[in-house]
């Protein structure tokens, strides 16, 4: 008999820690018993995670405790209440599993994974590009208020925000967030937006016509300062998303998908060829050219997780989970074996974490070989 990979990961991990069912327990142990490809998967894993360290960490652990632990640090925005109970209860193993397996990476001070083959690259910098033509590095600490022609910058620990000068004319202006980094800004409406690493925006510092209108490349979150008589619009490459005051997440990064996900209020989606949808909160829409807009439910807590540093897929395909990892540790992915890159994967990453532990929990759970060599990373 065949068995999915994923799976049989899946039922490893319930079984060391102690979440798996008598049906689940009985599969798992004829797979073990009948397969070699599982018995060895099952003894690699079992190698791996039955450390004293590890099983500590997973004496206690059951489907609720386990997302009780993890709730607190990925739902500090309101979550959404899931209706893929089965999805959001494997997402919290996971996620436990990331984090633990992080911690035995550094416990058992393993050799260091050719951190050295990495080459010095200039330090990224979020930059600011003002309608004049002048450009502004926001991550140059040595001034924390700059003033411009245009308005009174104030770098803080919340990100940028302004006071508009003597000039109130619309013009343009672009922020631009670089890979590894990520960045907040307040307009001068009140509008707060959170934009993630590899994005870009495009914004007035004053608002004058009937609309507020804005500009969005990559992904950001949105919480729009409510003024009925001015709608506010995000702008995207094949999208147009218009609310009057609400929260809400655009994600652009690839070229033919844009999905904008619902929080709190309204908003009001089109497309190319004039499709238009509405959401309510908690509901989000997946566009593209070929199919128009889907409509389907999201948890907050994993969808905007990105805002915490941490990106959750549950049987993503390596390639999708590749572009991530550039964007996030702005380091080039090239896949010696191209089959690799259909491998589907479930689990976490952390951004504050080095990328060494993404690759050490590539290596252990899902028996992928990975290396970086001269500046990019070799999945092999």
């Amino acid at each position: 008999m065949t068995y999915n990979k994923t799976y049989i990961q899946e039922l490893i991990i319930d079984k060391i820690a102690g979440t798996i069912s008598e049906e689940d327990d009985y599969t798992l142990q004829h797979a073990i018993h009948t397969n070699p490809a599982v018995a060895k998967l099952w003894n690699e894993m079992h190698n791996e995670l039955a450390t004293d360290e590890a099983q500590s960490f997973f004496d206690n652990i059951s489907e609720n405790v386990a997302w009780d632990k993890i709730e607190p640090q990925i739902e500090q925005i309101k979550s959404i209440q899931s209706k893929q109970k089965g999805f959001i209860n494997w997402m919290s193993i996971a996620a436990l599993l990331c984090m633990m397996l992080s911690a035995i990476y550094f416990w058992q001070a393993k050799p260091a994974i050719n951190t050295m083959a990495v080459k010095q690259r200039k330090k990224p910098a979020i930059e600011l590009r003002m309608a004049n033509g002048q450009q502004i590095n926001l991550s140059d600490t040595a001034k924390s208020v700059i003033n411009t022609p245009f308005a009174n910058l104030k770098k803080g620990a919340n990100g940028l925000s302004y006071t508009i000068g003597d000039d109130k004319t619309q013009n343009w202006n672009t922020l631009t967030i670089p890979a590894e980094l990520d960045y907040q800004i307040a307009l001068s409406d009140g509008t707060q937006v959170w934009l993630n690493s590899a994005s870009s925006l495009r914004f007035p510092f004053s608002f004058t016509g009937a609309n507020r209108e804005v500009y969005l490349t990559g992904e950001a979150f949105f919480k729009v300062a409510k003024n009925a008589a001015h709608p506010f619009i995000v702008h995207t490459a094949q999208t147009n998303v218009q609310v009057l005051g609400t929260e809400f997440n655009v994600n652009s990064y690839q070229s033919d998908i844009t999905t904008t996900s619902l929080v709190e209020g309204s908003v009001a989606t089109s497309g190319q060829h004039s499709e238009k949808i509405l959401l309510k909160p908690g509901y989000q829409a997946i566009y593209t050219p070929v199919t128009g807009f889907l409509r389907q439910p999201f948890d907050a807590g994993i969808e905007l997780a990105w805002m915490h540093g941490r990106y959750y897929f549950h049987n993503q395909k390596l390639r999708d989970i590749s572009e991530v990892i550039q964007r996030w540790f702005n380091l080039p992915v090239v896949f010696d074996d191209a089959a690799r890159a259909d491998n589907s994967l479930s689990g976490a990453i952390e951004k504050n974490k080095p990328v060494q532990v993404f690759i050490q929990n590539l290596k252990s759970s899902a028996g992928v070989d990975a290396v970086i060599k001269d500046g990019v990373l070799h999945i092999k």
